[in-house]
This record gives C-alpha cells, sequence and structure tokens, in this order.
C-alpha cells in the first residue's frame, strides 16, 4: 500500500499585534426534547463565511456607491439564529465587519444551517484574497472566539445577483482593521504538510485497487485533533489501515500570515495489488 496527502480547507484568528494561534474546539449539548444542532463542516468554529466577489460593472446588486463589494453568507452549527465578526484580508490591509443577528434557514438533521446572502461594502479598492470568521454567538449565547479558518473568495457556479439579493438583505460596511504587516515567512497562507509518513499497515485486499480517505484535523502545534473517515475503500479493514497510518503521521502545521494555526489535512491511504 502507498500513501499520499493533499491538504484542503482552511486557517485561524488574531490576538495581540498580530495572528496568534490558538486550537479550540467547540463542544454543544442537548437536552432532552432539543433538535440536535447541525453537523459542523468546520470543527474549529460554529460557522464558516463564504465570500463571492462583485462585478460593480455588471452586477447592478445596490445603487449605493462602493469600490469593492462582496457577497457574504455564513454556514452555521445552530438552531436558530447567528451573530458574528468576519475578518477579511485584502492586498494590502486588514478588514473587519461585523455581522447582525441573522437568522438560521435550511435543515438541521446532517448540514449546517445558513444566513441569507449579506452585501459587504469596502472603503478602498481592494481584492480580498482571504476571509474568515474571528468570532461568533450561535442562538443568544455569549459569543466565543473561533482558531482562524481561512477561506478564499470563489464565484459560485450558479451566479445570479438578483436572486441572492432582496429588498431587506443587510449592508454592512467592512472597517479597516490594520495594514498588513511585512511578511519574513514570504506567504500569507501555507498549508499544513507532512514531515515523516507513518507506519503503513499492509494486507493482502484482493485484486482490485482501492483508495480510502481520512480528513485529520490539526491543531497550531501539528498535533492532531481529530481524524474521521471521508471516502471508504469500501473494505472496512482497508480503512481502519489507513486511519492508523494517518494517526501515526507526524505533520507540520499550516501557518497564515506566519503564525502556525489550525488547519485539515486529507490523508490519502491507496492499495495497489
Amino acid at each position: 500500500m502507498k500513501t499520499s496527502g493533499y491538504t484542503g480547507g482552511r486557517p485561524l484568528r488574531a490576538c495581540g499585534t498580530w495572528f496568534v494561534a490558538a486550537a479550540s474546539l467547540i463542544a454543544f449539548f442537548t437536552g432532552p426534547g432539543t433538535p440536535a444542532p447541525a453537523a459542523a463542516s468546520n470543527i474549529f468554529c460554529a460557522a464558516s463565511v463564504f465570500a463571492f466577489p462583485l462585478d460593480p460593472a455588471t452586477d447592478r446588486i445596490a445603487p449605493e456607491s462602493a469600490t469593492s463589494r462582496y457577497a457574504i453568507d455564513l454556514s452555521v452549527r445552530g438552531k436558530a439564529k447567528v451573530a458574528a465578526s468576519v475578518t477579511f484580508i485584502g492586498e494590502k490591509n486588514a478588514y473587519i465587519v461585523q455581522v447582525p443577528t441573522a437568522r438560521l434557514l435550511g435543515a438541521t438533521k446532517r448540514h449546517d444551517r445558513f444566513t441569507g446572502t449579506m452585501l459587504v461594502r469596502f472603503p478602498h479598492s481592494t481584492q480580498v484574497r482571504y476571509a474568515y470568521v474571528d468570532s461568533v454567538a450561535v442562538d443568544g449565547a455569549a459569543a466565543i472566539t473561533c482558531p482562524t479558518v481561512p477561506g478564499k473568495p470563489s464565484v459560485p457556479k450558479k451566479w445570479v445577483g438578483k436572486q441572492l439579493f432582496g429588498a431587506g438583505s443587510p449592508r454592512l460596511d467592512a472597517a479597516l482593521q490594520q495594514a498588513l504587516p511585512p511578511l519574513p515567512c514570504g506567504a500569507v497562507y501555507r498549508p499544513a504538510r507532512v514531515v515523516r509518513a507513518g507506519t503503513v499497515y499492509g494486507g493482502d485486499f484482493g485484486f482490485q485497487s482501492r483508495s480510502a480517505e481520512v480528513l485529520v484535523a490539526l491543531d497550531s502545534h501539528g498535533k492532531l485533533a481529530t481524524v474521521k473517515l471521508l471516502k471508504s475503500s469500501g473494505i472496512p479493514q482497508f480503512d481502519q489501515n489507513v486511519l492508523a497510518s494517518a494517526e501515526s503521521t507526524k505533520y507540520r502545521p499550516a501557518s497564515f500570515l506566519c503564525t502556525p494555526i489550525v488547519s485539515e489535512y486529507v490523508f490519502v491511504g491507496e492499495y495497489s495489488p
């Protein structure tokens, strides 16, 4: 069996002068008769932000004048409502926007719930490179600071602005937080990677090639937080071998603005007869 890996997902948050890594997991408890929260798409925080760039020349969404505009929505592990603080990293500056309490939509059984789409206006012309939830308050609870899990803005496959924005859609103003400091490491974001491959557990699994994928959650030191089978090979014993290999592998954590952060890594195990 040979193993290979590739990184996926997003990064951490900031304290002090700039981004200080801090891994924290958020637990939810439900009592009898209480609907269970949705399954988490981001294990490090109860919410994720998705940002989409808008072209002022073609997207006639709002009559207000704005140099740069982005659409955002939140995916949330919750039941009814959410409020959040979202940070945006541009080419030169960092911005922050306060998302007021919003109602959550969608089913709660298997997926995160989500907010309606909101318009974010920036005070300067900027291209957002990363966005992440800095803190979140779910279902009326106190706000919790989230580890940074940044994601890159992307254009949805089906983009129809008029269908996304209604007359009551929130228009939010992003405030300048600070200019970005010099980056001695030379990169805004570096994904997690394997430092030393763990034990490869063999076996005879027939005459057909097999593969399994394991989602590895890493803290800001590169230590395992959780492992989860993402894609089964169809053979439970082989799946367990790949899980064990992922757990014994040594990783280097991802970094954001030259600071180690929490991250996710997809560990792939392959079997060739």
